[in-house]
């Protein structure tokens, strides 16, 4: 049976989930991930016209965020604190503005299908 969880019984349950309701009430769009029907990540995303910033949030301690411009993501953070990841993400200045990241990443990883 699947229970409905209230925003106010998961806080209760894990009170850093504080600051993914934050950007929900922002306008961020979340999403749930699912690997072989089980669940794989809880995934939030906000788009603008110049970017797209993410988040994933695999568990209490593993974390990660990244901004995507049409080249390819240009900034990414992998933590154990979601409080600090997501303030890093929204700390970002906008494309453009000074400070703004802009130097696509490469992956260093060989990726073969």
């Amino acid at each position: 049976m699947n229970k409905h969880i209230t925003p106010e019984d998961a806080l209760r349950r894990f009170p850093e989930l504080v600051h993914l309701l934050s950007i929900r009430q922002a306008g961020w769009n979340f999403h749930l991930l699912h690997e072989n029907d089980d669940l794989a990540a809880v995934a939030a995303s906000y788009s603008q016209k110049q970017f797209t910033d993410a988040i994933f949030v695999f568990d209490r301690t593993h974390i990660l965020a990244n901004r995507l411009l049409d080249d390819g993501i240009v900034w990414m953070k992998e933590g154990t604190d979601i409080q600090e990841v997501i303030q890093d993400l929204l700390d970002l200045p906008a494309p453009g503005e000074p400070g703004a990241p802009s130097l696509v990443i490469r992956s260093s990883a060989l990726w073969l299908p």
